[in-house]
């Protein structure tokens, strides 16, 4: 580990000769031995998978506190509310008719515990058309919803997608529940939200790529049905933690620079690459700017988000807690796409950002080939600084093992890439410290208004994706966002 790091920080010195401030000396001790490999070892092997609610998250939220004061960083947790508690216990099922089995399940989040049975009906890929054809077979059956296999991020947004527009034709023709085919192989589970997210009322469930191709080759010329079995520890709202670190700005301190990483994970894995190798950036990046005594003009908060995989409900609350403050929050970030290379930067609708970031960027221009690009995200923390208009980014990186491992049992430390999530806490430091040093000048964005995101998001064609994720309505009724 230490050689490979020794011969990336030698490209780097080939690469760019830095002047002595703060951002070169920052990237260099960044690139150099730091704790950041053993504190995501811990949280990964010794907390595990941390779903918001469970006892491992709290332990996480502690840790994570820890962390930030042991390198002598102001923190603290700030709490808030989340709608449902729900913790799968397990998931079982059992095929039976024309063959008989026990596939291997996993529950979608919020899927109600309880026993059921019904006829087991194939809907191809879940399109209108498809279901049109079997029609009234659905009513109160499972529907088994066929999934292409994921290779990358981009076939994680295609799995959102049409899992999405299966559930909607499922409830449109009344069906009990909906078996999704896994899109990785080999027998791989894992999970996520549906549509209504905290809300859902129907049984939703993942089976083996395997077994679910089983069942389509059967039901071909026979039929089957299916019995399911949800145990799961379900109650109403229950309080959370966010954990917030800062170092004060020295210039300008009521100015703020906010960048984070959610600490929550699904507990199938040990939530390595999603989120916890971030995690540990955003305390390395601390860490080192206090042991340097780096003083940025602008105060820079570390955000460690909780209940994002259920609706990134840490990153809004915060927004809502701190609306008096939002003119003065001048940039959001959000680092969530694992542990490949950094790329560049999302800038969320905010075009002018672009020729910003790239400036941003020019001192660790020989860690990346960048590019930036002016596409909203939806799916993580900087949701709501998006809806508050506030300018926000999300670190764009390559696959590398994100897509197959995404929310699943295989997603372990290692399958971090340790050496690139070194380089990508440098490239972020230089970013951040760049914005919390900048120029009033060079300041050239403004808060949007919610008409302006309004037309960004009709400009993007965002409706659908937001409704996706059950944003939509929260953000046209003014629960959600920019007044």
């Amino acid at each position: 580990m230490k050689k490979l790091l020794t011969c990336t920080f030698f490209i780097f010195l080939s690469t760019f000769t830095f002047s002595q401030n703060d951002i070169s000396q920052l990237v260099a001790t960044l690139l150099g031995d730091t704790p950041i490999e053993e504190d995501l070892q811990e949280l990964c092997d010794k907390i595990g998978g941390r779903v918001t609610g469970a006892p491992s998250n709290a332990q996480a939220v502690e840790w994570g506190l820890q962390k930030f004061k042991t390198a002598g960083v102001s923190a603290r947790k700030e709490a808030f509310t989340m709608p449902v508690l729900w913790l799968e216990k397990s998931t079982t099922a059992r095929v039976s008719g024309d063959i008989n089995f026990s596939p291997s399940v996993v529950s979608k989040y919020q899927s109600p515990p309880k026993k059921y049975r019904g006829e087991l009906i194939y809907v191809g890929m879940g399109t209108a058309e498809e279901f049109e054809k079997v029609g009234a077979k659905v009513k109160g059956n499972f529907v088994l919803v066929e999934q292409d296999l994921c290779f990358n991020i981009d076939g994680l947004f295609a799995e959102y997608t049409s899992a999405a527009i299966a559930e909607i034709q499922a409830r449109k023709y009344g069906a009990q529940g909906i078996v999704y085919m896994a899109s990785r192989p080999k027998g791989l589970l894992y999970r996520f939200i549906g549509m209504k997210t905290s809300e859902n009322d129907m049984p939703q469930i993942v089976m083996a790529r395997e077994d679910a191709k089983r069942c389509i080759r059967i039901l071909e010329n026979g039929q089957l049905n299916i019995e399911l079995n949800i145990d799961a520890e379900v109650g109403g709202e229950f309080i959370s933690n966010n954990v917030i670190a800062e170092i004060k700005g020295s210039e300008k301190p009521e100015e703020i620079i906010i960048i984070g990483a959610h600490l929550d994970s699904w507990a199938l894995g040990t939530g390595a690459n999603d989120n916890g190798a971030n995690v540990a950036m955003m305390i390395d990046i601390a860490r080192q700017m206090k042991k340097l005594k780096i003083q940025p003009k602008r105060t820079i908060r570390f955000a460690l988000w909780n209940g994002e995989e259920q609706g990134y409900f840490g990153s809004w609350a915060y927004t809502k807690d701190n609306l008096k403050s939002m003119d003065n929050h001048l940039m959001a970030m959000s680092i969530d796409i694992g542990s490949g290379a950094i790329t560049g930067f999302f800038t969320n609708g905010n075009q002018e950002l672009v020729s910003v970031v790239d400036k941003l960027l020019q001192p660790v221009a020989g860690l990346g080939d960048f590019t930036n690009i002016n596409a909203p995200i939806v799916g993580t923390d900087n949701f709501d600084f998006m809806l508050q208009g506030v300018g926000n980014l999300v670190g764009n990186h390559k696959p590398q093992l994100y897509g197959q491992n995404y929310h699943a049992s295989s997603d372990t430390f290692d399958k971090v890439d340790l050496k690139q999530l070194k380089v990508n806490s440098a490239i972020v430091a230089a970013v951040v410290l760049g914005f919390a040093n900048m120029d009033k000048k060079e300041i050239t964005w403004k808060r949007q208004t919610r008409p302006e995101i309004q037309k960004m998001f009709e400009s993007f064609d965002l409706e659908f994706t937001m409704r996706m994720f059950n944003v939509w309505e929260t953000w046209l009724s003014g629960e959600r966002g920019r007044k």
